[in-house]
């Protein structure tokens, strides 16, 4: 990863000249490295002193090792940076091999530097005609100017160098977690990852579940974390794509939609070179689309997996062989371990040496429920053949396990005894790939976290982070067929999860924890109880459209799809929901906008408007939108003023309202209507006067806009005071920076000034 500094800029412009710069001492002398600086900077280069361009100075900035002198970029601040483009159209674009080439190798510097804003990056990367020299030069020059005027960092290498920003730096929650504290007995096989690593870039760790694949991977990173300049960690829940958008990057702004998320961190990856490692744990999957693209980038990568998966160098990690080190790992957790050596030795290879077998033995011994014989005795009549090391694989009700070892955790589970509460935290904890303790406590209507914190000492649930539990993936397994969780049985916490899910407006802290537990309702409890299921998608997807989350709203159409396939199920109203959500959809109304029309008018038709009024209305508002998008603004004005009407006659003041009146006011002043925005945008206010969410300061905010355009300044800075009042109320503190700087570019658009006391909070 580079960072936009002159030295990585001159470097990449002295590449693209050099077929046309003789700087060796036994060739005639053509253009050098002095010429170029010279030529560049040539405004102030006629009036400074001829010390300053020394050709050891010149070649201590180009290595990076010195700054650019104060003066020379002070002078530039000072009167404008736009000669350094002209000046380099005069003296230095012959030289040039390929400027469209040098062109493009810039703006791919700028876009991949994560420690520049989106906001500085979209100052440079607008659209550049690269056949236009004269554009080019200026687009050079600004990114010149640009690496001149940031605070000075030494770089480590003489050309091009790496940067010396870290992706920890733009990158948040991709830390490696520590290894379990008693990890041992993989000294050589961590030797022989590393040497595989130095030959294979790509490494799939494979071997059954409960073996220690995710500790070893852990391991691996804690002991060779010198040997590389970043280490991402991720743990996979079922799209590469979903687990790209969802890293949390220091330039992602609030606005971006998943694509837009998507593309920038996808930059960051390309850009990681060989020294860098990528952890994907969990990679229990053969079929993502987006791992052939993922494996042709230049870092190093290692997944841990229980899938047979043909890409990469497959790397077998087997059972710890020494039962001396699974026995110290007993006595880490069995406090009279000494006492029972042989009796332990026998339950190691009873359990064929399988790690999380044993570590779950040890902590049934600890709890003295059970006597070390007892639990032999049980092992070897419950196991399928205790004397096999044969691994045979199963299925049973989807689920691929490994019978010996499945066989061995499902009876020490049956062993412990575990009381329903206990049962249901286990039950319900499926709903989460991890979570948080108090979080899942209280969307679980714990009274205390005894319980969770007991299952987590037993080894049930993995405390994998501070205050983070999740479920090994075998024992997530054995809880789906054993415990069956169904919407019946975890009743209180989807209730409570519901709830959230009507929450619209309000940019919640938690939403990407509530995106997971819907993507794993879908996959685990969606087909207990269909008329609950549809209930719930309905809900997912309004509150995954506030997110962006469109591949998400794809699956929930689809399944909606199955559901109401049976005629027997669900209303007109549930399929006049499955038309207008599938009419809405990006992709369809990208790609097939007049289908998405005929597919709302056929909603509007069958839905009953009498028994969901909410519904009319926005299948209304959304046809208008889509007939607007259609180059049909009156008809698509008729519909929409339809449904802001019987909104108002069925008085159902709510969010939804102040949505379809924030979409015909905004549609109505595109359309030169802003008296009668205005006219919307009041009435909605007043009617909702009660409300505190975003949607009801982005209506307020609107209505500050809509009067600025109608010349009522007064009215509009008090309209924009309530909002921003309103945004700082909620905590909204980005939304409102970027809303203050809107405002006032808007009122100076038209010629007022802006109120001085907002300034402080929005300039930069």
């Amino acid at each position: 990863m580079r960072r936009v500094d002159f030295s990585t800029v001159i470097s990449i412009i002295i590449k693209n000249c050099r077929e046309n710069m003789h700087i060796s001492k036994d060739r005639e002398r053509a253009f050098t490295q002095t010429d170029l600086i010279t030529g560049i900077f040539s405004e102030y280069y006629d009036s400074c002193d001829d010390k300053i361009f020394e050709s050891s100075s010149i070649s201590r900035w180009i290595k990076g090792s010195r700054p650019v002198p104060a003066d020379l970029i002070n002078f530039y601040r000072d009167n404008g940076c736009e000669s350094i483009g002209y000046d380099f159209q005069d003296n230095c674009v012959n030289v040039v091999y390929d400027l469209s080439n040098l062109c493009n190798e810039l703006a791919a510097l700028v876009s991949n530097d994560y420690s520049l804003s989106e906001e500085k990056k979209s100052e440079f990367l607008t659209e550049i005609d690269t056949t236009d020299e004269s554009e080019v030069c200026r687009f050079i020059g600004n990114v010149i100017f640009a690496a001149i005027d940031r605070p000075f960092i030494p770089a480590d290498k003489p050309m091009l160098p790496t940067s010396a920003i870290t992706v920890s730096e733009c990158v948040f929650g991709a830390d490696v977690p520590a290894p379990c504290r008693y990890f041992c007995g993989r000294d050589n096989e961590l030797e022989e990852l590393h040497s595989a690593l130095q030959e294979h870039s790509k490494i799939l760790i494979s071997g059954f579940a409960g073996i220690g694949k995710s500790e070893f991977a852990k391991a691996y990173a804690k002991k060779f974390k010198k040997e590389y300049g970043n280490i991402l960690y991720f743990n996979y829940h079922g799209s590469l794509k979903e687990m790209i958008t969802d890293m949390d990057f220091a330039g992602d702004n609030l606005s971006d939609d998943e694509h837009t998320r998507f593309t920038k961190h996808i930059r960051l990856l390309k850009s990681l070179c060989r020294d860098s490692l990528i952890i994907i744990d969990n990679f229990n999957t053969a079929n993502d689309s987006f791992l052939s693209t993922l494996i042709n980038y230049g870092c190093k990568m290692i997944f841990t997996t229980r899938s047979k998966i043909d890409c990469g160098y497959i790397f077998n990690l087997d059972v710890i062989g020494n039962p001396e080190d699974l026995y110290q790992l007993v006595s880490k957790y069995y406090s009279y371990a000494n006492e029972n050596k042989a009796v332990i030795n026998a339950l190691i290879e009873t359990v064929h040496h399988h790690t999380l077998s044993v570590e779950m033995t040890a902590k049934l011994l600890e709890k003295g429920l059970h006597t070390p014989e007892e639990i032999l005795e049980h092992l070897k009549q419950n196991s399928a053949d205790p004397d096999s090391t044969d691994k045979i694989k199963i299925s049973k009700d989807g689920v691929n396990t490994n019978e010996t070892y499945y066989n061995h955790i499902r009876s020490l589970f049956s062993l412990y005894l575990l009381d329903e509460s206990y049962q249901n935290i286990m039950r319900n904890l499926i709903i989460f790939n991890e979570v948080r303790i108090r979080y899942f406590a209280r969307m679980f209507e714990l009274t205390d976290t005894n319980g969770i914190n007991e299952l987590c000492e037993l080894g049930f649930i993995e405390n994998i982070h501070a205050d983070i539990i999740t479920l090994h993936p075998m024992i997530r397994d054995i809880v789906l067929l054993d415990l069956k969780p169904t919407f019946d049985n975890c009743d209180t916490l989807i209730t409570n999860l519901k709830s959230k899910l009507q929450i619209i407006g309000i940019e919640l802290p938690d939403s990407a924890t509530i995106i997971s537990a819907v993507r794993n309702v879908m996959k685990y409890i969606g087909s207990t109880d269909s008329n609950l299921y549809l209930n719930f998608l309905e809900a997912a997807y309004i509150f995954l459209d506030n997110y962006h989350e469109y591949s998400l709203m794809e699956s929930i159409i689809s399944e909606t799809e199955k559901l109401l396939s049976d005629k027997k199920l669900g209303t007109v109203n549930d399929r006049a929901l499955l038309l207008n959500n599938k009419a809405m959809l990006p992709m369809n109304r990208n790609e097939k906008l007049a289908k998405s029309i005929s597919m709302m008018n056929k909603a509007l038709s069958m839905c009953d408007e009498k028994s969901n009024s909410v519904l009319f209305a926005n299948i209304n508002m959304n046809l208008g939108l889509l007939y607007i998008e259609n180059n049909e603004a009156e008809r698509g004005l008729e519909f929409m003023d339809k449904a802001y009407l019987f909104i108002k006659l069925t008085r159902a003041y709510n969010n939804d309202f102040i949505t379809i009146a924030r979409n015909y006011a905004a549609i109505l002043s595109e359309n030169s209507r802003v008296t009668k925005a205005i006219e919307v945008l009041k009435e909605c206010e007043l009617a909702t006067e009660s409300c505190c969410s975003n949607n009801h300061a982005a209506l307020l905010y609107d209505l500050g806009a809509a009067y600025i355009l109608s010349g009522n300044y007064p009215l509009a800075v008090k309209k924009y005071s309530l909002a921003f009042a309103e945004y700082s109320t909620l905590g909204c503190s980005e939304e409102l920076t970027a809303r203050k700087i809107a405002a006032a570019r808007q009122m100076q658009r038209y010629g007022f000034e802006y109120p001085k006391e907002w300034e402080p909070d929005y300039l930069e």
